[in-house]
């Protein structure tokens, strides 16, 4: 947002629609309507306009700020709280305003986006001193942890069965455009935004001939040279040779560009443009998910199905971090989940895979080795593992899994100790999965559930 677009903003007007080219469209609206009183819009208005001279945060992140914003409205007249500025806003409103966010049916991330608008509204007012504002603080630094309900537990994990339908589709699609960036959300799970900013020249290849794509973020502005399949770069070329005319036209170097037939022009594939036609590509391929409906496909499913399956193919969650473009380990983790079909339809047939016996003996532990050196390799805090005894001493592949593993042998001798684990687990989730080198919620919640299993049964022995 340069100098001339911020004196051009009547403040006078509480709908603003501002010339903002990128992949959400040529403008963004920011709406003030929603506000209560004079006070609320004035002074927001005013925090926006200074936060467009300053450059911080971002132009679209204001604008994310300025429509969640009014989910804290919503429950302002929800609440009756009558507030006429910030001022009267306290830590017991922040507070119920958290439990209110925790009750609605929205993800985990749309929580935090919306917590994060209120808090910078009010923290920069507070900062630099606006009249109406608290003089004490009325966040405790807890709001994020507090709103990480159990949607986080949920992933947007493609299914291998629905991942087939989407396979089988693409041949099958027309639109190129569509087809192409599709391929492209598969193979390398980028975001839509860091897609449809794709330009021509994105792909290289690196000293062993092997195709390396140059992807730019602007949510982090970032940019990083990931390896990719030859499924890519087929369908970078793809894009760079039918958007030629395009490019030439608008004078970009964008290659998910297009020819408008209603408006007779050409424009840049937005991302509202590219949802519709993903949408339209599931009915028309009539993809649908295991209980016959169709399925809820978006472009930000194939990241996180990639990364799923980065880290079940043995990748540490820091190489996908560095792949995916994440900013922290937490994004990371919270796109994993162990997708392990053998194990999750044992899992779901007994609850608990492994064995369960009133004592270890050579009976239970089955044939192998019983020399002093490998029952000790076996022995766990636990209980036993007999992959040191039956599968030659080879390292396990299955690292934190043990509870769910058909080799793990249990008796109520270890009963105290399995209560402990899930007591340790259940105290602070987070710093559990810190010290177990746990990449996914989903992986977490197994174990716990498998404690809970091992723990009833041991105590029916």
């Amino acid at each position: 947002m340069n100098a001339a677009s911020v004196k051009s903003i009547n403040p006078k007007t509480d709908k603003w629609v501002l010339s903002k080219k990128s992949s959400l469209g040529d403008t963004m609206t920011f709406d003030f309507t929603y506000l209560p009183n004079r006070w609320f819009k004035r002074t927001l208005k005013e925090i926006t306009i200074d936060s467009f001279t300053l450059g911080k945060p971002s132009f679209e992140t204001l604008n994310r700020y300025n429509y969640s914003l009014k989910h804290f409205f919503n429950f302002y007249k929800e609440m009756d709280l009558n507030l006429k500025t910030f001022e009267e806003l306290t830590h017991q409103h922040t507070q119920m305003f958290v439990f209110y966010l925790q009750n609605q049916k929205m993800s985990n991330a749309t929580r935090n986006v919306i917590m994060a608008a209120l808090k910078w509204f009010v923290e920069y007012g507070q900062f630099f001193e606006y009249d109406g504002f608290p003089t004490k603080q009325v966040f405790d630094g807890e709001e994020y942890k507090a709103l990480k309900t159990e949607d986080v537990l949920k992933t947007r994990y493609i299914p291998d069965t629905v991942m087939r339908q989407i396979e089988k589709a693409l041949p099958k699609e027309k639109n190129t455009l569509l087809r192409c960036l599709i391929e492209i959300g598969i193979d390398t799970g980028v975001r839509l935004s860091e897609a449809l900013d794709l330009e021509e020249g994105c792909i290289t290849e690196d000293f062993t001939g092997k195709p390396v794509l140059y992807v730019k973020s602007k949510k982090n502005n970032s940019e990083r040279y990931i390896p990719v399949s030859i499924r890519v770069k087929r369908a970078v070329e793809t894009l760079t040779a039918i958007s030629i005319k395009a490019r030439v036209s608008l004078g970009t170097k964008l290659i998910s560009t297009r020819w408008m037939p209603n408006s007779k022009r050409f424009d840049r594939l937005n991302q509202y443009q590219f949802r519709r036609w993903l949408s339209t590509f599931v009915k028309k391929h009539d993809i649908r998910d295991t209980d016959g409906e169709l399925y809820p496909l978006t472009f930000h499913a194939f990241r996180h199905t990639l990364g799923t399956d980065m880290l079940n193919r043995g990748m540490t969650i820091f190489e996908i971090q560095d792949y995916l473009g994440h900013d922290s380990l937490h994004s990371t983790a919270g796109y994993a989940k162990v997708q392990n079909p053998k194990i999750q339809k044992e899992y779901k047939k007994l609850g608990f895979v492994g064995v369960i016996t009133k004592e270890i003996n050579k009976e239970s532990l089955g044939n192998g080795r019983y020399d002093t050196k490998t029952l000790k390799a076996s022995a766990l805090p636990d209980g036993v593992c007999r992959k040191p005894i039956n599968n030659e001493g080879r390292v396990c592949a299955k690292f934190n899994l043990c509870i769910i593993c058909p080799k793990f042998i249990t008796t109520p001798q270890h009963l105290s100790i399995h209560k402990q684990h899930l007591e340790r687990l259940r105290a602070d989730k987070e710093a559990y999965m810190a010290s177990e080198f746990i990449g996914s919620v989903n992986h977490l919640e197994t174990i716990e559930y498998a404690l809970e299993t091992i723990i009833e049964r041991l105590e029916a022995l």
